[in-house]
């Protein structure tokens, strides 16, 4: 018996046809397009026969059997039913919209069942910007794609619904916040493409672009190393401006504040920094250094004139001193400050831009530099503490933290995301939402990751869903402890009580 698989390819040289193959949709770069591009022309021209066909014998009865005044006035005499040519217009149908169906069904679930191997990384959408981020732990604002291989995207929202949709891949999921959504392609030739958003989400929308490049394996990767760390370019740490505008375009920044003057949802950068201000209250601030750390910080507290209460207070995480936050917010000031004529030293951080200009500055930023050299390496570095018999147990943490989802709300280079980073998680102390302060030690990541929504760690919602029925239980205890292993591997205070038990 011939199967759905071999059908399909012949029915699919026929509508290869140059009359009947204009018709169809654009071509696609991935493994779905034959499949989709198929189904498409085969309901198309089924419907368009049917169409003509029904169409076109209702007008032709209803001319030939129109009434004329002393032609035939009396009907003649005619069946009340035809049982052969009713189950021939029932039977016919039935066996076409089943062939539908099973077609349609299994190319779904091809596509619904990512196959073992995938390549996975994370999709964090908020208005109006996309973020991605790799197993290794980099992220970008451009999708990097491997050619030829499997890739499985988890997917979350921080605010509203969004629509994953790369039309030259035929893939198309909506992005719910509080939910992980899943979808997977494999591109099978290298290219440019464009992600936007599917589902209305704001006044931006139509403005939520992506690039998205498919790159050959050995450019991929050294496209994921370069990205790894924004603080280091081929051994050298950059200048802060410079790290500024990789993180004004990671972090969707230049989505709503331009920087050639024209206005966008939010105040141009170009010459902001140092000018003065006009706000909503009538008052007029000067953009000085304070006034732009508290802006970004604090967006709602000093409205600009003429523009509406639209960003976020994502940012906050930039203030903290630790993995590099206050340094990310330094450097977005630095880049705002290259982009304004009026800039001075008031309206400068007060860290020099060029690592090394100062001695005060050059101890600083050579540690500092020394330490981001490294943060590609650091669960490496950080697994040199760990157990020899830790090892393997860390690696599958890592897999488990790609294939469950983790990735998509937990960054593991200290990037503030949907939950907690965790990069220096285990062993620092953690303050919840009730006001109190614990250790991250191994029975404290066992309880978030079995029942997070009893414990909440402050300036996070309660939206991590319970992987209880995952990991809880004996049989379980080693995927359990292979998760905690891997978030013991990113901490530089991983110790005894942090760690699972050996035994």
């Amino acid at each position: 018996m011939m199967s759905i698989d071999a059908f399909s390819p012949m029915l699919t040289q026929v509508f290869a046809h140059p009359l009947l193959g204009s018709y169809g949709l654009p071509n696609s770069d991935s493994t779905f397009g034959p499949k989709i591009q198929f189904l498409w022309n085969f309901w198309f021209w089924v419907s368009v026969f049917f169409t003509v066909l029904i169409t076109g014998l209702a007008v032709f009865f209803s001319i030939k059997y129109r009434f004329r005044k002393g032609v035939r006035e009396v009907a003649d005499p005619s069946a009340d039913h035809n049982t052969p040519l009713e189950i021939t217009w029932s039977i016919i149908p039935l066996i076409i919209m089943m062939v539908m169906f099973a077609l349609g069904f299994k190319y779904y679930m091809d596509m619904e069942q990512p196959p073992s191997g995938c390549y996975n990384i994370g999709v964090l959408a908020w208005k109006w910007h996309w973020q991605f981020t790799y197993p290794d732990g980099a992220t970008t604002s451009t999708l990097y794609m491997p050619v030829d291989t499997p890739v499985k995207f988890s997917m979350t929202s921080k605010d509203v619904l969004h629509g994953f949709w790369i039309p030259d891949l035929s893939i198309q999921r909506d992005v719910i916040p509080g939910r992980t959504m899943t979808v997977w392609v494999k591109a099978i030739h290298t290219g440019h493409f464009k992600l936007q958003c599917a589902e209305y989400c704001g006044d931006g929308h139509s403005e939520m672009l992506a690039n998205v490049e498919v790159l050959p394996i050995p450019e991929f990767k050294k496209k994921l190393a370069q990205a790894a760390d924004i603080w280091v370019h081929n051994g050298k740490i950059l200048p802060l401006h410079v790290v500024g505008k990789k993180i004004a375009e990671l972090e969707g920044c230049l989505g709503c504040h331009s920087v050639n003057g024209a206005r966008g949802t939010g105040p141009t950068w170009k010459n902001l920094a140092g000018s003065h201000v006009k706000l909503a209250s009538g008052h007029t601030a000067t953009a000085d250094y304070a006034y732009l750390r508290q802006a970004i910080l604090y967006p709602g507290r000093k409205m600009v004139a003429g523009f509406s209460n639209v960003m976020p207070n994502y940012y906050t995480d930039f203030g903290g001193a630790a993995h590099k936050k206050h340094r990310k917010l330094d450097a977005l000031i630095w880049y705002i400050n290259t982009l304004s004529k009026h800039a001075s030293k008031a309206s400068r951080p007060p860290v020099p831009d060029h690592p090394g200009k100062s001695k005060a500055s050059k101890t600083t930023s050579n540690s500092s530099g020394k330490k981001s050299a490294k943060m590609g390496t650091s669960a490496a570095m950080a697994n040199k503490k760990l157990p020899a018999a830790a090892l393997p147990m860390v690696a599958v943490g890592k897999k488990l933290y790609a294939s469950m989802g983790c990735i998509a709300c937990h960054t593991v280079n200290g990037q503030a995301g949907v939950g907690p980073t965790w990069k220096n998680l285990a062993g620092y102390p953690v303050k919840l939402t009730n006001g109190k302060t614990v250790a991250a030690d191994y029975k404290f990541l066992r309880f978030m990751i079995l029942y997070p929504g009893k414990k909440v760690v402050a300036g996070f919602q309660p939206i991590m869903p319970s992987y209880s029925s995952a990991l809880a239980g004996t049989k379980n205890v080693k995927k359990l402890d292979s998760l905690i292993w891997y978030i013991n591997s990113l901490s530089d205070k991983a110790s005894a009580s942090t760690e699972p038990p050996t035994k």
